[in-house]
């Protein structure tokens, strides 16, 4: 049976390195999110429209970084960042770890390949992890990415919601396999969110699954997936992360373990809907492709 899904990570927003105001350096330490600008496209009366995009989501590798001089409340961006991928890959080691982008919504169909589909069995043995149920998610379901945030007084917590992902299909991958997901046409997507997650293989085998997202050309049961977007035109301010809040299906104040609510496609469809109306009520359109900048200046797609 499909599932709807609260997924909670980190809600702290990126900024600027230390040493340079201009870029964010490839993230090595904790996952935060960033306000986001690229080329994209995004649904308008049912047809697809191109423009520069802003949007919350993850992007671990670099990104040019400008300061937001109109910045409302503390829900408001501070920072505006421009993704781009640089020519050659980090190599992790030496006890460095690169993030990885999970979901990563750039670059053909929305992805979501490992973050949570694995817990450890015994804290003793680092290689003793199992499959969760967000490993084994049925096509039609929804998982709803986001961050748990607090009112300025701390009275209160909700929801904040960044990507809507709807599961289309998967490809299982073996983590032991060191040439997994190799032919599968996945391109530079591999290098750096897969290889970032799994610098080298695992030494026992564990099964986990490269979700694709439904997409506005190939929507599962009608749906697809998108992020909440805002067109950009030489703007100052950007928008707060879209809340939901005292609603079916989501917990204000949940912690790390996602919520899986197994409910009927038919009660997905509606839900999905809601969260239509409740972007278009934010005056956010729905982004569902975007792109990030190589370094010789070209774009992704």
């Amino acid at each position: 049976m499909p599932s709807i899904v609260q997924f909670t990570h980190p809600g702290a927003e990126h900024k600027h390195d230390r040493n340079n105001k201009a870029l964010k350096s490839w993230n090595i330490k904790n996952h935060k999110r960033k306000f986001l600008l690229s080329k994209g496209t995004y649904v308008h009366e049912n047809q697809l429209l191109e423009a520069d995009l802003a949007f919350w989501g993850e992007w671990e590798p670099p990104s040019h970084v400008e300061k937001l001089t109109d910045c409302p409340d503390v829900f408001y961006p501070q920072w505006l960042h421009r993704p781009f991928l640089p020519d050659t890959m980090p190599v992790p080691g030496n006890g460095v770890m690169y993030q990885n982008t999970d979901p990563c919504v750039f670059n053909g169909p929305f992805k979501y390949i490992c973050c949570k589909q694995e817990k450890k069995k015994d804290k003793n043995d680092i290689n003793s992890y199992a499959p969760t149920k967000m490993a084994r998610l049925e096509k039609g379901s929804m998982i709803l990415f986001g961050s748990t945030a607090k009112s300025p007084d701390k009275s209160n917590s909700f929801f904040v919601l960044d990507t809507v992902f709807i599961v289309s299909d998967y490809i299982e991958y073996d983590t032991s396999d060191p040439n997994a997901l190799m032919k599968k046409g996945l391109g530079a997507y591999r290098d750096f969110v897969f290889k970032m997650a799994y610098p080298n293989p695992t030494k026992k085998g564990r099964i986990l699954r490269l979700y694709k997202g439904a997409t506005f050309d190939n929507p599962y049961e009608g749906m697809y997936s998108f992020s909440p977007s805002m067109v950009w035109k030489n703007k100052s301010k950007g928008f707060p992360i879209i809340a939901l809040k005292d609603m079916d299906y989501i917990t204000n104040n949940l912690n790390a373990a996602p919520k899986i609510t197994e409910v009927s496609s038919e009660r997905i469809i509606t839900f999905w809907n809601t969260i239509r109306k409740i972007t278009k009520k934010q005056k956010c359109v729905e982004g569902v492709s975007f792109e990030y900048q190589l370094s010789n200046g070209t774009w992704s797609n």
